[in-house]
């Protein structure tokens, strides 16, 4: 079990780069409503703030951050781990900190499961 520290509720597990994670059934369906909030709002009259409250309220409900959306994506395209996904990081100017943050957060939703024991296991 992860412990959540109230001194510091930003504090993030520190992830190994390779360990990997899947996702859930749970984790595609929010992802096929992503891709679909997302689709609306491009179609919109002003794209960029419909793509900005799209998100939002996509995130909401799961208690995430609208860039946790991202790592879900390449999750679902079949990376497993956040050595994967570091181009896309650097694509979207999200460090590694921030990732490891959606990577808990998605985990809390139940949207992913970790492959590999978890860290003090």
């Amino acid at each position: 079990m992860l412990s959540y520290d109230w001194r510091h509720p930003e504090r993030v597990v520190p992830w190994k780069p390779r360990h990997r994670f899947r996702v859930t059934e749970a984790g595609r369906s929010a992802f096929d409503d992503y891709s679909r909030v997302l689709k609306l709002a491009q179609d919109a009259s002003n794209p960029r703030e419909a793509l900005d409250g799209a998100k939002t309220a996509w995130a909401e409900p799961f208690k995430l951050r609208t860039s946790d959306g991202i790592v879900l994506e390449d999750l679902v395209s079949g990376r497993t781990c956040l050595a994967d996904i570091a181009e896309t990081l650097a694509a979207c100017d999200l460090t590694l900190r921030e990732a490891r943050g959606a990577i808990d957060r998605l985990l809390a939703a139940s949207l992913i499961e970790s492959v590999d024991p978890l860290p003090g296991s």
